[in-house]
Formats: C-alpha cells, structure tokens, sequence
C-alpha cells in the first residue's frame, strides 16, 4: 500500500477531527464528494491498483464516530418519515450479504466471462475478496446514507450540507478548467495533487476524443463519473435559481449555476448531455402533472432545440464531439462490450434467479441486470421498494403545495432532490450501478431526509433530535 502525498495530510487531519471537531469532519467528506479520482493510499500495485477514495475514509471515520455516540446515548434516530425507505434499503444491502452463500456453493462449476470484448478467457467462480469488499462498500453506503439522512432534518444543518456539496462541485469545476488549460497550452497536468489514482480506472484525465477535442475528468475517476456527479449539483440548484431559495446570494447562485452547466458540456461525456436531456424532459412532465406548463415553456424548449440545432450545423467543433459521443460511440467498441457484459449477466441470473451468483461476481455495464445477475431477485425486490418510497416521499412533500402560481412556487428541496435522484439512476441504468462512489450514497440520503421534511412542521421527538445533534458535536 502507497500513502498519496494529500493522503499523508488527511491521515494526520482525519483523526483529529473525528475526535475534537466531528462537525468540522462531515463538512469535509461532503466537500469531498466529487473527488473520486482523489485516494488517500492506493491498495496494490501499477494499473491494477485500487485506491482508497478520500471522501470514503472521512465518511468511514465519521461514521465510527457517530455509531460511537449513539451507542453510547443507547438510541439509533430514525424519523417515522425515513424508516420505510431505511428499511428497505437495509433490506437490500443484508441481501447483497447473503447473496454471498452463492459463490461458496457453485464452488468453481461455473465459470465467468472476461467483462473485456476481445479477451475470450473465462474464471470459475469461487468466494474471493472481491466479492467481500463489494459488500463492504454497500454496507459503508448503507450508513452513510443513513448519517446523511438523519443528520438533515433541521434546516440549518441542511443548508450548511448542500453549501459544502456545492463548494466541492464548484472546486473540480474549476479544476476542470486547470484541466483543459494544460491540454490546450501543452502544459504538464497537476495530477499529483488531486489525481492520485494509479490504478487504470481511475486516470480519465488522459482520455482525449481526438485532434483537439479533448474530455474532462477534472477530480473524478473519468468523464461520466465527474459529469454524474455535476448532474446532482445542477438539479441541486434548481430551487436556488429558478426558485425564492437563495445559497450564496441571488446573482452568484445564478452565476455557478450557469458556471456548473458550462463545465458539465465541456466533459463532452455521453452521460452529461444525456441526463441534461433527461432532466429537461423530467422538468417538463412535472411541471405539465403540477398544472404549470405554458406556452412560454414551450417556446423556450423550442427556442433551445434550434439553438442546439444549429450549433450542431454550423460549428463543427459541437458536430465532431456530438458524432464522436452519442453517434458513433453508439455503434462502436464501448457499446458493443456494454452489452456483452448485460448479456452475459443477464444468463448467469436467468441460471441463478434467487440469489445470483453473489454480489461482485460479475461485471455489467447498467444498474437492473448488475443487480439481479449479482443479487438475484432478492436484492432486486426491496432496492426497486426503496427506490418507490423514496420517491413517494419526496412527491407527496411536492403535492402538499397545492397553490401553486408560478414555476417558482413548486422549486423547492423536494423537487431538486426528486430530479436530482432521477437522472442519477437512469445515467446508472446507463453506465452501472454507482454502488462505489459516495456521492450516490449522499444523494439517496438527502432525498430521504428531504422527502420527510415537511415532518419538521409536525411532533418529533426531542430525543431524536438531541441524539442526531450531539453525534456531530
């Protein structure tokens, strides 16, 4: 194991914090998020390294420390209007866990496909670490999602929370221009400083589309990723734009808002102007099922599609990335072992329906058939009810509002998260289940929190909330 030059500072600052200043040290993970490229050590050697991301060592600190507290206070705080969709996620992951009986019982009878498309060779299945620390990693979501949620159930700390999740957004934003500043100049790329992955998967920054089109990975592990994780912070500020809502002052939310949006097309990955186009359509079905479609939406929908139109006709900078991300990749190499990996997932949990064939036993490029190849039927069932009551939640909170007159009446939280949740799973339905990466975790938490904030204005318990704030004192 190699200690990265930022995870010496933060292996020094972690533990203090998590001791004397555990506020201090959840605002730091937050900030964190979109650091997926960012380790603290790597784990095994060259390209086959796996690094220990910075925001899931902070979170593992915060969440011993919290576990600690409420052990101590002897109460776990679950709000009535969180437990549901608590519940059925805890369903999930303890099926995921049990899922692992599969691969002790296949015992090397079946053999798995290589997720590469021209390498031929097969592995029998047998327990191995990989498939522990797959379950690891949903456990440490589990809880994190569950800190997230509990924590966020008073409006101060929720606006200190989506402060820090935007300062780290707008962070690896500006990164990103540092980024694209040393591929356009020639100039060496910083990557020690943030880009502290060794292992292949995490090196996205040197991906380039072709002569002078080049993709922008920033913090992230590669272009879809940090685009993911952007799409959150955009549908984040919805309600600070488009709203009353206000974060850092009406014009500078405008300004990093348009700022965000910016940064998120000049990824130039696929998973960025799909789930912009996905969130577009969203916004207009909700706002058609609230009453508040008009015709000025109409022709603004218009006026952005010929506007798109255009570009795409007569720049040919916007027609090259275009054909080289939605046309062409749709038909080429990464497409093509997309589907490989869903069809050969896809046999193994026809073979194996119940259980799979255990949790991180096989690779498949989408969230539905990754979850019932590895966790069959059961895993699927109570992660699709969870899912549901989340959204349930956070559309009941939207339809309390029934007056509504203008757009900005119904921009609030619970609409952000709403649309914020959606597009990450359908870009997961795409590209794989983000299982490993804090920042889907966070959000999940924060849709859950949200969804039953309007439970502020009724009886809570004053334990609950006494427990929930002494863990981060």
């Amino acid at each position: 194991m190699s200690v990265t030059p930022i995870g010496y500072v933060l292996l020094l600052i972690g533990p203090l914090l998590m001791f004397w200043r555990p506020r201090w040290l959840y605002f730091l993970t937050v900030f964190f998020l979109p650091f997926t490229a960012t380790g603290v050590a790597n784990v095994g050697e060259g390209l086959d390294a796996s690094a220990v991301q910075v925001s899931m060592f902070l979170g593992t600190l915060l969440i011993a420390r919290c576990l600690w507290n409420f052990l101590r206070e002897g109460s776990f705080p679950i709000w009535r209007s969180d437990a549901k969709s608590l519940m059925w996620l805890g369903l999930f992951i303890l099926s995921t866990a049990i899922s692992l009986v599969m691969p002790i019982w296949i015992n090397g009878h079946v053999r798995i496909p290589s997720p590469h498309l021209l390498d031929l060779s097969t592995t029998p299945l047998y327990l191995n670490s990989h498939n522990i620390t797959g379950v690891l990693y949903m456990v440490y979501g589990f809880l994190f999602a569950y800190l997230i949620a509990v924590f966020n159930h008073t409006i101060t700390t929720l606006r200190s929370t989506i402060t820090a999740f935007m300062a780290g957004s707008a962070f690896s934003a500006v990164w990103a221009l540092v980024e694209l500043g040393c591929k356009i100049t020639g100039l060496p790329y910083p990557a020690v400083l943030f880009n502290t992955g060794t292992g292949l998967s995490t090196m996205g920054y040197k991906e380039q589309l072709g002569e002078h089109l080049y993709r922008l990975s920033s913090v992230g592990v590669e272009p879809s990723i940090f685009a993911q994780s952007l799409l959150v912070a955009v549908a984040m500020y919805l309600p600070f734009v488009f709203g009353r809502l206000t974060l850092f002052g009406k014009k500078q939310d405008r300004v990093l808002f348009c700022f965000l949006f910016t940064v998120l097309c000049l990824t130039t990955a696929s998973t960025a102007y799909l789930g912009i186009g996905f969130t577009v359509v969203l916004l207009f079905v909700l706002l058609t099922i609230r009453g508040l479609l008009s015709v000025k939406h109409l022709f603004h929908a218009i006026a952005g599609l010929t506007i798109t139109g255009l570009l795409y006709l007569f720049v040919p900078v916007v027609q090259r990335v275009a054909d080289e991300v939605l046309i062409s990749k749709s038909g080429g190499y990464s497409a093509i072992e997309r589907l490989m990996t869903i069809h050969n997932t896809w046999e193994m949990f026809v073979r194996y329906p119940v259980l799979g064939i255990g949790w991180g036993s096989i690779t498949s490029h989408d969230l539905v058939v990754n979850i019932l190849g590895n966790g069959g039927i059961a895993a699927a069932v109570p992660f699709v009810i969870a899912v549901a009551f989340t959204f349930r939640a956070l559309y009941r909170s939207i339809s309390r509002r029934r007056r509504l007159a203008r757009v900005s009446d119904l921009m609030h939280m619970d609409f952000a998260m709403y649309v914020a949740l959606a597009v990450t799973l359908f870009t997961s339905l795409l590209s794989g289940f983000l299982n490993v990466f804090s920042f889907f975790w966070f959000t999940w938490g924060l849709a859950i929190a949200i969804g039953g904030m309007d439970s502020l204005a009724q009886i809570k318990s004053v334990r609950e909330v006494a427990v929930a704030k002494r863990a981060l004192a």
